[in-house]
C-alpha cells in the first residue's frame, strides 16, 4: 500500500493542533519535536489526494481534513475501552482478550494491546486477520460495523465501555509512548500476559515511562512480522462487507439516448402513434397513457417533457383523465430505475397495431434486424 502512506498528526503543542498531514515514517520525528506530548495520528492512511481536498475544504480559514471522503486503507483495527474507573476497563480488556487470544487463537503478533494512559486501552488487530483488504471509500463504514460485530461475538460484558462512535475516516488514536495530558503517564504496549496477571495499579506504574514495541515500528501502526488471515476474522468481515455494501450502493440510474427527435410522431411505432394521434374510449385512457409514457422515457425525453406531452394528448383527444391520474401515470413510468418497453406482443398495443402480420412492420423489423 506505498499509495497509502500519509497520516494526519495532531500534537497538544502543535499550532492548530491537527491538520498536519506527514507521511508516516516522519511521525516519529513530530513526535520527538512535540517531546511526546499527547500525540496522535489518524489510523486510517491517505494517498496525496489528501492535499487536493484540503486545498478546497478550508475551517476557519486554514485547510481541514474533516469530511473527508475518498479512499482510505489502515493497517489495524484498534478497539478503545475506555470508562470512569481504569479497573473496569482493564476487566473487560482481561474478557476479550481471553477470548481474542485463547479461544480464537489469535497471535500475539496480530492483536496488540495497550495501556491509554488514563483510565481505557486499546486493541489493535492487524488488518491481514481479516484476509485481503482493499482500499475504500467506506472502509470507515466496514470497521464500524466490524467492531459492533466482534463486540457481540464475545461473551457478555459491560459493552457501553467500548467506544462504538468511531464512525469518520479522520479519527485520531494516541500513539504509542507519548504522554497522556490527563495523567502524565504513557501510553504503552503490554502482552497478553500482563493484561491478565497485573492489576491496574501494577499497569499504572509502567506507564510512568516508555516500553519498546515488539512487532511494529515506533509509531505502533507499522508492523515488522508477518501475519496469516484467519478464518474467523475472514468470515465476520466478509459477512460486515457485503452488508455495508449493500447500504452504501449507490442506485442505478439510466442513462438515455434520445433517439429520434422529441416528436412523437418521429418515433413511435405505427400502435402507439394510433393512441397518439386518437381520441381513446374509457377503460383504457390510463393503460394508454402509461404505454406512451414509457416510450418516451426509453426515447429519451425527460420527465418535464413527456409530462408537457402527456397533458396535451388528454387535452387534445378531451380524455377526460384528471391531473392526480396523470401525475400517478407519470410517476409510475418515471420511478424505476429501468423503464418498462411494451413490446409487440402486449394486448393494449395489439388492439391499435394497423398490422395483423407483426412482419409487416417497419418498425418491428428495425427493432428485430
Amino acid at each position: 500500500m506505498k499509495k497509502y502512506r500519509f497520516v494526519d498528526f495532531a500534537a497538544h503543542y502543535q499550532k492548530g493542533f491537527r491538520n498536519h498531514i506527514a507521511e508516516i515514517h516522519e511521525v516519529m520525528e513530530l513526535v520527538e519535536k512535540y517531546q511526546a506530548y499527547d500525540c496522535f495520528a489518524t489510523y486510517f492512511f491517505y494517498t496525496d489526494e489528501i492535499f487536493a481536498y484540503m486545498s478546497t475544504h478550508v475551517q476557519e480559514g486554514h485547510p481541514s481534513i474533516s469530511g473527508y471522503h475518498g479512499k482510505v486503507w489502515a493497517p489495524f483495527l484498534p478497539i478503545d475501552i475506555d470508562g470512569k474507573e481504569a479497573a473496569k476497563a482493564l476487566e473487560v480488556v482481561q474478557l476479550m482478550g481471553r477470548t481474542l487470544v485463547e479461544e480464537w487463537k489469535i497471535p500475539s503478533e496480530a492483536c496488540h494491546f495497550y495501556f491509554s494512559g488514563s483510565k481505557g486501552f486499546h486493541i489493535l488487530l492487524d488488518i491481514r486477520l481479516f484476509g485481503k483488504v482493499l482500499p475504500s471509500q467506506h472502509l470507515h463504514q466496514i470497521f464500524s460495523t466490524l467492531r459492533e460485530d466482534l463486540i457481540y461475538l464475545l461473551p457478555d460484558f459491560e459493552r457501553t465501555l467500548v467506544d462504538l462512535t468511531i464512525k469518520d475516516s479522520v479519527r485520531l488514536l494516541r500513539l504509542p509512548n507519548t504522554i497522556n495530558a490527563k495523567s502524565g503517564l504513557y501510553k504503552i504496549p503490554l502482552d497478553f500476559d500482563e493484561i491478565l496477571s497485573n492489576s491496574i495499579s501494577v499497569i499504572q506504574e509502567k506507564a510512568k515511562k516508555a516500553r519498546s514495541l515488539q512487532f511494529t515500528d515506533e509509531t505502533g501502526l507499522i508492523s515488522n512480522v508477518s501475519v496469516e488471515a484467519h478464518p474467523k476474522m475472514v468470515q465476520v468481515f466478509t459477512r460486515v462487507r457485503r452488508q455495508v455494501r449493500r447500504f452504501t450502493r449507490k442506485p442505478f440510474v439510466y442513462h438515455f439516448v434520445p433517439k429520434r427527435g422529441e416528436n412523437p410522431s418521429d418515433f413511435l411505432c405505427p400502435g402507439l402513434l394510433r393512441i397518439w394521434e386518437s381520441h381513446i374510449e374509457a377503460g383504457h385512457r390510463n393503460n394508454c397513457a402509461i404505454r406512451l409514457l414509457s416510450e418516451f422515457r426509453l426515447n429519451g425525453l425527460s420527465e418535464e417533457k413527456s409530462r408537457a406531452l402527456i397533458y396535451g394528448w388528454n387535452e387534445r383527444h378531451q380524455m377526460g383523465l384528471s391531473p392526480i391520474e396523470l401525475e400517478h401515470t407519470i410517476h409510475s413510468a418515471y420511478t424505476h430505475p429501468f423503464p418498462y418497453r411494451y413490446g409487440c406482443h402486449d394486448s393494449i398495443l395489439q388492439m391499435f397495431c394497423p398490422y395483423q402480420d407483426v412482419r409487416r412492420c417497419d418498425a418491428w423489423r428495425a427493432e428485430t434486424h
